[in-house]
């Protein structure tokens, strides 16, 4: 992809990516030793493979084709993995690659608007059960923390900071509901019964 190979590349969570521009047409090529059949290629988030960007019958050893970015940039920038798989007579095979795509602001993106909106909600959500919320607000609590972690994990993506993968995620969404309790908790400490 964009002339880097990923048969080794890092796709953890603070991997190296390759660096796309939003903008960009960006060749990638996939070859086998044998005749493909079928190639499918997602994008994954969390652990969760969400979006199908191709997915048809092929002929030949290799694949190729150049990807306008300017296509998917409009509903995030950041980081992504993208996760290719093909098949042929007998074999199966699958690759993946972090990519980081660079030049827009995330803030004008779906994703990094959503990001935003998730984590002013569940921040303002927070103070709220901690200093206004009704007595046995840690499950309110908790609820509002989820919706801070996973703006904040949006973010952190969108700004290229850390990739999402399924170990950051469940990190990003516990961490926002043990805090959430906590707050709850905290919050109704100490105050009148009536």
């Amino acid at each position: 992809m964009a002339g880097r190979s990923v048969a080794t590349a890092d796709t953890s969570a603070t991997g190296e990516p390759i660096e796309v521009r939003e903008n960009a047409r960006v060749p990638v090529t996939m070859t086998a030793t044998r005749e493909l059949d079928h190639l499918k290629v997602e994008l994954e988030f969390a652990g969760l493979r969400w979006w199908v960007v191709h997915d048809e019958p092929t002929e030949g050893t290799t694949w190729t084709r150049v990807v306008d970015m300017g296509e998917y940039s409009d509903y995030g920038v950041g980081l992504y993995k993208i996760v290719a798989s093909t098949s042929g007579q007998g074999f199966s095979c699958t690759g993946s690659a972090l990519i980081d795509v660079q030049g827009g602001s995330p803030l004008r993106t779906v994703a990094g608007l959503a990001g935003l909106g998730l984590a002013i909600v569940g921040g303002l959500g927070l103070l709220w059960v901690l200093f206004r919320g009704p007595a046995g607000a840690p499950l309110v609590g908790a609820i509002l923390g989820v919706l801070l972690g996973a703006g904040v994990a949006v973010l952190l993506q969108e700004y290229a900071v850390v990739y999402p993968t399924l170990a950051a995620a469940i990190i990003a969404l516990g961490g926002g509901a043990v805090l959430g309790m906590l707050f709850g908790l905290f919050g109704t400490r100490g105050r009148p019964r009536y």
